[in-house]
């Protein structure tokens, strides 16, 4: 809407500003304006089972959003959902990600095959046992 950017300078229309939780402006590296509530978490470092640091973070900033503006914008990859340097990269990932779904392809029809053969399998030994039942019944001298 074109509304929106009036609102939101204006001071309201921000979830926040009027009530609810508060909202924080962080970037993608390709340039997009993310609103989000921040994420704070608490995070301890050990080095050899020695506290070297401790504190609160913001988890939204693992997500790969920054606090201000990129000014060297990076391409997002639809392939992986992350960011590369260039265009290179995310040919690179399309590449990676098209061996590994062969890979899965694969050992999903190598898993299949071997599911196959084993349902093959043990149907031909319910068949030998109901052989068995049978002469066995017979031969005690019943019928079925």
């Amino acid at each position: 809407m074109k509304v929106t950017p009036a609102i939101e300078a204006s001071g309201y229309g921000v979830s926040g500003e009027i009530g609810g939780l508060p909202r924080q402006t962080y970037y993608t590296p390709d340039g997009r304006v993310v609103k989000a509530i921040t994420c704070i978490r608490d995070y301890v470092k050990k080095k050899d089972g020695v506290v070297i640091e401790s504190g609160q973070r913001d988890a939204n900033y693992d997500k790969g959003w920054l606090p201000i503006m990129p000014t060297e914008l990076k391409p997002h990859c639809p392939h992986c959902g992350e960011w590369h340097d260039d265009q290179e990269g995310i040919d690179a990932c399309a590449v990676e990600k098209q061996k590994r779904k062969e890979w899965g392809d694969r050992l999903a029809k190598k898993y299949k095959k071997e599911e196959h053969d084993d349902i093959t399998t043990l149907k031909s030994e319910i068949d030998e046992l109901k052989e068995m039942v049978k002469k066995l019944t017979e031969a005690k001298g019943g019928t079925s």
